[in-house]
């Protein structure tokens, strides 16, 4: 029996393609790293500008050391009430700030990073917001970057620039609220709580939580040994609406 073939014909059934590896092992302990965190969840300075929520491929400057109350959302994905209770659900920038103080890491990049990646131009993160946030964290001599994204897209676009970071030499990890996408888009290395998308990082004003989500994330960065790693985390919240 033969199969009939028409030269040219093209499946309607799309087939994502898994971008190909891209892996820089971690080669000293955590307690000697620079940590830098980037979100694609829409975070940025109250002062700063607003994302365009209809597409934007722009970042803005976190300096590490800036009060969280000075951090909003502007982001029409994802329901956003989380971060407004609580910034570190998404961006948790007091917990690193706490994991410096108790040892666990070595110190945090001066300047962090926060993108709107819903409806974002996967050409522009590929070619210029990628590139440029992952230059600019290596002249802080970050050694880990960890990531997170809202929705979908987010995701999508979170992967791209921590595939950057991640071909700059940097080790990185996405905490991913849909980690599917997150695999599918290439992440390097994965680690899934049990979360809503919007509070990546733990419930809302839940320290416990959110201090263990990122530190069994940092830990997974020493102990995973090739690309595509997913280690789902044994922490979940229900957001009720």
């Amino acid at each position: 029996m033969s199969l009939t073939v028409i030269e040219g014909l093209q499946s309607e059934v799309y087939v994502p393609v898994t971008p190909p590896p891209v892996w820089t092992p971690l080669r000293k302990p955590l307690s000697q790293c620079r940590v830098a965190f980037i979100t694609a969840g829409g975070i940025h300075q109250k002062s700063q500008t607003p994302f365009n929520t209809a597409g934007d491929w722009s970042y803005r400057e976190i300096p590490s050391g800036i009060p969280t109350s000075e951090l909003m959302v502007t982001h029409g994905g994802f329901d956003n009430s989380d971060i407004n209770k609580d910034v570190n659900a998404m961006f948790p920038l007091d917990r690193l700030r706490e994991l410096v103080d108790r040892g666990v890491i070595g110190s945090l990049a001066p300047t962090m990073f926060g993108f709107m990646g819903g409806g974002g131009n996967v050409d522009k993160f590929r070619e210029t917001t990628g590139p440029e946030i992952a230059r600019r964290l290596k002249e802080q001599d970050v050694d880990v970057v960890v990531c997170t994204g809202g929705c979908g897209t987010c995701h999508r676009s979170a992967v791209i620039v921590e595939r950057a970071c991640e071909a700059a030499g940097m080790s990185t990890i996405i905490i991913a609220a849909l980690p599917p996408i997150a695999r599918q888009q290439g992440a390097p290395r994965i680690t899934a709580p049990r979360v809503p998308i919007g509070s990546n990082a733990g419930e809302p004003n839940n320290v416990a939580m959110q201090t263990a989500i990122l530190t069994d994330t940092l830990n997974a960065v020493t102990e995973m040994t090739h690309f595509g790693q997913l280690l789902p985390l044994p922490y979940e919240y229900r957001h009720n609406v």
